[in-house]
């Protein structure tokens, strides 16, 4: 879920300011409640009076909060986004993380990415089919996939050995491009065999990548 610290920090656009603590948990519910319809909604048909009725409030104190639907679809992707980007610094930044192997470290990658997937299926797969009539919209996502290269890439190389070139970033590259991929057409159409929920999805997934970025590794 996302908290009131987050939304108050992240100062959306199109979300007006709340003073009132009665006020500030009621955006908190509107967002994870809206977060929560879109397992079963597109933004399209993302109802706000069912939005409002999840949440035991009326219309007007929705749109008291919030400039427009619009608005608040955008506020959705904008806290998520903000809220992946906070947790990939922190992820990287951590001593859990896997430095001194290859394939740990890939796997963590994979199955967090996974797990990310799973938690957010609703609004991905609502963004991915907004994105066919507004490209500009996938934006955040595409910036987030970006993101998390920029933290990996240095240290996937480093473990590869050997020189860094242009040719191991590419692979290194394209291995994000096939997790991220490979886990938006997932989403998307499920077009089997395997879906997000599937154990050995992570775990395959990672493999893929390994053989891209270190083909000569056997194991």
């Amino acid at each position: 879920m996302l908290d009131e610290q987050l939304i108050a920090e992240a100062k959306v656009p199109g979300l007006r300011p709340t003073q009132q603590q009665r006020s500030r948990e009621l955006v908190v519910r509107l967002v994870n409640e809206g977060l929560a319809l879109l397992d079963d909604h597109d933004f399209d048909t993302l109802s706000v009076e069912a939005l409002c009725a999840r949440c035991s409030a009326t219309v007007g104190s929705f749109y008291a909060r919030f400039d427009s639907k619009d608005a608040f679809i955008e506020a959705l992707q904008q806290l998520v986004v903000e809220d992946r980007r906070r947790d990939l610094a922190a992820r990287y930044a951590s001593e859990r993380m896997p430095r001194d192997d290859l394939p740990r470290l890939i796997d963590w990658i994979s199955k967090g990415a996974v797990i990310w997937y799973q938690r957010y299926r609703g609004l991905i797969r609502a963004s991915l089919r907004r994105a066919g009539n507004d490209r500009g919209s996938w934006t955040p996502m595409r910036d987030l996939g970006r993101m998390q290269v920029d933290h990996a890439l240095p240290i996937i190389v480093a473990l590869v050995g050997g020189e860094p070139t242009p040719e191991l970033e590419q692979r290194i590259r394209f291995a994000f491009q096939l997790l991220y991929g490979t886990l938006n057409n997932m989403i998307l159409i499920d077009p089997g065999p395997l879906t997000l929920q599937d154990a050995a999805t992570p775990r395959l997934l990672a493999t893929a990548m390994l053989r891209l970025i270190d083909p000569a590794r056997t194991t």
